[in-house]
């Protein structure tokens, strides 16, 4: 299936904000650099968080900077407010810094009032000594009675206290691009923003407003009680704030969080939660899914969906930024047991996990079998590169083994065979012939279809036919399975065929369950087990598997539909047994799925969220040519927040467009957008071709070097940090003055003759 190209970063987190703690001042990109007005844009109270700082790269180290390590730093920051109110006027700052004597520091910029940028760039990086935190704690608390959009003053304080017994350690950056006549949109963040955020920070670039909501009355918008983006950052300089409120509720509800913030999670008018994905301006509406299918070989038809869950366990932890741990256990017994049933041991059980195209496995899979020590059982254990298999008696079986594997690297990628020492497909006492497929090549499309979805026996590999599969057929026939559930599956009812078969369709033309519910075609890639035990020593084990996934809503929302709008998002872990004269067929699909209406019909964001028409309304009306991503995600938030409040909602408006004005400003300062060359010599290719920069003092050079890397960050529209307009009108003034201070020294300009 072709897939449509969006313009997101798949997997990688967006509008991340990166952290570095700098001289006596930690500093936060978006923050303290760009000056993020994060009063409370959306809705709960800031959470507490625990960061460690990642370390920057290598071209913060050919900086002529000493950078220091600081032991320890506790940053602790409270507020609390009865009423917020908002207006961009001048603040009063009072600012303490506390420093110890074991090391030479320099003090970093504190806060002061808008407006002002006079910060010293032409500092030298000689002078600088900066440290950098390794532990620091940043705790954020903030508490509102009630929040309004009003015109008023800010008072600010602050206090910094640093303690500096350090070890020297080295810092480094991924060199970046230099250009703006580049394309932005290319450019990485995290280069990008690393070194702009220590080096601006170290140089005293610019000396920012308080901006983390821990004063009363930052300017800015203050908007309702749903979501919060204060500002919060991971060891990895990731913005986890409203990130951090979407993996709590993708926990709570058994959602999925946004790899990008391209979704967020709302409760609907029903008291239930939906996710949204929201992509190039359309919604897509998901909620949680829990289905379980049963087939329909003899004996299977009085099977339950109680009997499903009792054989399957599925759990999720969702990471947060589209990373979820997945936890699956077969046969939880130690063995196969229906609701109300005898426990019987397994006699070469299938087990196995298919996942949707939307998750990619990230690492290893890890396996932990528990058996029951006092249960003899028969293995069919395979000598090296042999099909052949010799029967042993386990006499003494172990009451835990691991086991794991990595896709990457440790299946062959002809055959799907998974072999490696810690995962071996030979010599192995609990597993017969373990096996991952994937989509890419065609051998791996026919062999998951073959096993996974075919209702039919498959002995040899699609790869080669006269190789049979290790440990004999591996066959789960899922087309031949059916719902369970007598409720729950959205477009679907009891006893519809669980797979609508497309990828049957495209390999063999023609399609074996045409009336069925969730496309075969969305399954990438599987994974697939056999147990050990013969009817007589049958093997009383369970099978944990966990691994983790990075999810990209946009590659959600192309997922393939059934023929009435059905999409389904996530796992299906099947089991498939013919034992003790009856079929062992169970499947459960564990995600999120498309939310329709009785009629079949997609519920539209409008009919599912309070206030989303008026909202997209409002957003309608602030123009968003210049604004980056992470910008626009705030405003959107804040209008939907403060929907019923129509002063609150045309001030925010305002403030849109005039970021949006601010933006274009920005990008100006260095020739970005610039259609009837009006500022051709801002360019940064023909500033840095121009005398005025070859020849300038060092330090102006770098002063304008690291405040174009600022810029050219914060414009990218897909990965550029949040900023308000002032932290916009303060950045672009510093990149003018730093071009304008570009001179030509006339001994720079002498050659010396030799």
């Amino acid at each position: 299936m072709k897939r449509l190209k969006f313009l997101e970063t798949k997997r990688t987190p967006r509008y991340s904000l990166r952290k570095f703690s700098v001289g006596v001042a930690s500093v936060l990109l978006g923050v303290t650099i760009f000056g993020i007005n994060f009063t409370n844009h959306s809705v709960k109270a800031a959470t507490t968080e625990s960061v460690d700082n990642s370390s920057a790269n290598s071209r913060l180290q050919q900086t002529s900077a000493a950078v220091l390590t600081t032991a320890e730093q506790t940053n602790t920051q409270q507020a609390t407010s009865a009423t917020e109110t908002v207006q961009q006027t001048s603040a009063s700052n009072n600012t303490t810094a506390n420093n110890s004597k074991e090391a030479a520091t320099t003090p970093q910029s504190s806060p002061e009032t808008q407006g002002s940028a006079d910060t010293d760039i032409n500092s030298s990086a000689a002078k600088l000594a900066a440290t950098v935190d390794q532990n620091n704690t940043n705790t954020q608390k903030a508490t509102s009675a009630t929040e309004k959009v009003r015109q008023g003053s800010a008072s600010k304080n602050a206090t910094a206290n640093n303690s500096t017994e350090a070890a020297t350690t080295s810092q480094s950056a991924p060199k970046t691009q230099s250009s703006a006549d580049t394309d932005i949109r290319s450019l990485d963040i995290r280069s990008l923003t690393a070194i702009s955020a220590a080096r601006l920070a170290a140089k005293n670039l610019l000396a920012m407003p308080d901006t983390d909501g821990n004063a009363a009355g930052t300017p800015g918008t203050v908007t309702g009680t749903d979501r919060n983006a204060a500002v919060t950052v991971d060891k990895d300089n990731i913005n986890k704030q409203l990130a951090k409120e979407n993996q709590k509720l993708a926990n709570e509800h058994n959602l999925s969080s946004s790899d990008n913030y391209s979704s967020n999670i709302y409760k609907g008018k029903d008291g239930k939660y939906y996710k949204i994905v929201t992509i190039y301006g359309n919604d897509y509406v998901y909620h949680a899914a829990d289905i379980q299918a049963n087939g329909t070989a003899f004996g299977q038809y009085a099977t339950k969906a109680e009997d499903t869950k009792n054989n399957i366990n599925i759990s999720k932890e969702d990471l947060g930024n589209g990373k979820t741990r997945w936890t699956v256990v077969f046969f939880p017994h130690k063995g196969l047991q229906n609701v109300g049933s005898n426990l019987s041991g397994l006699s070469s059980a299938k087990f196995g996990i298919a996942l949707t195209n939307d998750y990619q496995i990230v690492g290893d899979v890890d396996m932990d079998i528990t058996t029951d020590p006092n249960q003899t059982f028969v293995a069919h254990t395979f000598k090296d590169n042999s099909n052949r298999s010799t029967d042993i008696t386990v006499s003494n079986p172990s009451p835990e083994v691991k086991f794991s594997f990595n896709p990457n690297t440790d299946v062959d990628p002809n055959t799907g065979l998974i072999n490696s020492k810690t995962m071996p497909a030979y010599n192995n006492q609990y597993l017969q012939g373990p096996y991952y497929f994937n989509t890419d090549a065609y051998a791996g499309r026919r062999n998951l279809w073959q096993t996974y979805f075919e209702d039919g026996v498959e002995y040899n590999n699609a790869y080669d036919e006269n190789i049979p599969y290790l440990g004999g057929n591996h066959d789960f026939h899922l087309n031949n399975f059916e719902i369970k559930n007598k409720t729950g599956v959205d477009g679907a009812k009891q006893g519809n065929k669980i797979i609508y078969d497309t990828l049957g369709y495209r390999l063999n033309s023609k399609n074996a369950n045409p009336n069925g519910v969730f496309s075969s075609d969305n399954f990438n890639q599987a994974m697939e087990f056999k147990s050990q035990g013969v009817t007589d020593q049958s093997q009383f084990s369970s099978y944990k598997i966990s691994f983790t996934t990075q999810h990209t809503d946009s590659h959600e929302v192309e997922l393939t539909t059934g023929p009435k709008n059905q999409q389904f998002s996530g796992i299906a872990a099947n089991i498939y047994s013919f034992q003790n004269k009856y079929y062992n067929m169970f499947s459960r699909l564990y995600g999120e799925q498309r939310a329709l209406n009785p009629a079949g019909v997609v519920k539209q964001a409008n009919e599912v969220v309070s206030g989303w028409g008026p909202a997209k309304e409002a957003m309608g009306q602030i123009k968003q040519d210049y604004l980056n991503n992470a910008q626009i995600n705030v405003l959107w938030n804040k209008i939907l927040n403060n929907i019923t409040d129509h002063d609150a909602v045309n001030n925010i408006i305002t403030e849109g467009n005039s970021l949006n004005d601010a933006m274009k400003n920005l990008g100006n300062s260095i020739g970005q957008y610039d259609p009837d060359g009006s500022f051709a010599d801002h360019k940064v290719d023909t500033t840095k071709a121009s005398d005025r920069y070859k020849y300038a003092n060092p330090d102006k050079q770098e002063a304008y070097d690291n405040a174009t890397e600022v810029t050219k960050a914060l414009i990218n529209k897909d990965t550029g940090t949040y900023a308000d307009q002032a932290t916009v009108e303060k950045l672009t003034e510093a990149e003018n003055k730093a071009w304008n201070e570009l001179k030509v020294v006339l001994a720079n300009k002498i050659t010396p003759k030799v």
